[in-house]
């Protein structure tokens, strides 16, 4: 049981990291080509972040689901 605690707890630790890195790095890049305009860069931005972030959500679910499956 504290097993897959600390399983799902890094999990989480890994999938906001990748969200927040894709975060960064898309409006970095939409920043480059909106002239400094950053409000255009979040709304342009916002569905790749909404399609990460429910990748990232349902990649979570999976791995919930498969790991209290699981006999660890």
């Amino acid at each position: 049981m504290e097993r897959k605690k600390r399983l799902l707890r890094l999990m989480r630790f890994w999938f906001f990291g990748t969200f927040m890195v894709v975060f960064a790095a898309i409006t970095a890049y939409i920043g480059i080509f909106t002239a400094g305009d950053w409000w255009v860069a979040l709304r342009t931005g916002f569905p790749i972040w909404g399609l990460t972030g429910s990748l990232c959500l349902a990649f979570y679910l999976i791995y919930f689901l498969w790991l209290w499956r699981r006999r660890i």
